[in-house]
């Protein structure tokens, strides 16, 4: 039996992953699912190593690169991602596979094809120093969303977006003409497709770009308001959690 660790986040999505590896073949045997980094390092320091990993790049609490960094990690890993701007260089030149999400079943199949002569080849990969060479690659952050207006579709400029909040289990955009529109992405997912330079989050709730600001009050040494334009329904503050962070984005 090949034994199969896989990493993902959002659970259809490792769901149907799981069911494509099995459909492919009677010999993978899913050992266990992990949905975060630390969950995934909590996992490894078992010393449970498996066969393979399928691993998503962009995890809830960040990007599975952290991982290599904490434990080691001596079997093939199968990269898969929805953003395609992550150094694809880097993996073909250290002969490893990635996938881009939608994973239709013909690519996952020739990717487990290309981890089995790979297996046989006994071939290893320092994960460390390819997590380095992929995180100094330039990323091309989103430039633009796909937004339905009725029965329509319209395209809305990253540039012309003020804020993104979520409510309950759903997340918006907010233009900076006012215009508010639904988004199928968390907040944990766009944090990781967007700019840090011009978007940051604030709170569980808001993910705001820096014009937007338009008034920052000081309520106490870790406790900051914000003014926003436009004005979103809600009094807009900065966990306490994030204050230092948030001055330092500031001071950039």
């Amino acid at each position: 039996m090949i034994k199969v660790l896989i990493i993902e986040d959002e659970q259809p999505a490792a769901k149907r992953l799981e069911k494509m590896l099995l459909d492919i073949s009677a010999e993978f045997e899913i050992i266990q699912r992990c949905d975060s980094i630390e969950s995934s390092v909590q996992y490894f320091k078992t010393g449970l190593m498996p066969d393979l990993v399928m691993l998503d790049i962009q995890l809830g609490d960040g990007l599975s690169f952290d991982i290599f960094r904490q434990v080691e990690i001596s079997c093939p890993v199968i990269f898969t991602t929805a953003f395609d701007e992550y150094a694809i260089k880097a993996f073909e030149l250290n002969s490893i596979d990635y996938l881009l999400k939608p994973i239709n079943k013909e690519k996952l199949e020739r990717s487990i094809d290309k981890f089995k002569k790979l297996n046989q080849q006994n071939t290893q990969t320092d994960w460390k120093i390819l997590a380095s060479l992929l995180e100094k690659e330039k990323r091309d952050y989103k430039q633009r969303f796909l937004v339905y207006v009725g029965e329509h579709l319209h395209s809305v400029q990253t540039s012309d977006i003020a804020y993104f909040y979520s409510v309950e289990k759903s997340t918006f955009l907010t233009t900076n003409s006012g215009k508010s529109f639904s988004v199928d992405l968390s907040l944990e997912k766009l944090e990781g497709m967007l700019s840090p330079n011009d978007f940051f989050r604030i709170n569980r709730n808001y993910l705001i770009e820096f014009k937007a600001i338009k008034k920052i009050n000081i309520l106490s040494k870790s406790r900051i308001k914000l003014m926003l334009d436009p004005a979103p329904a809600d009094e807009i503050l900065v966990s306490t959690a994030r204050t230092h962070d948030f001055r330092e984005w500031l001071d950039r």
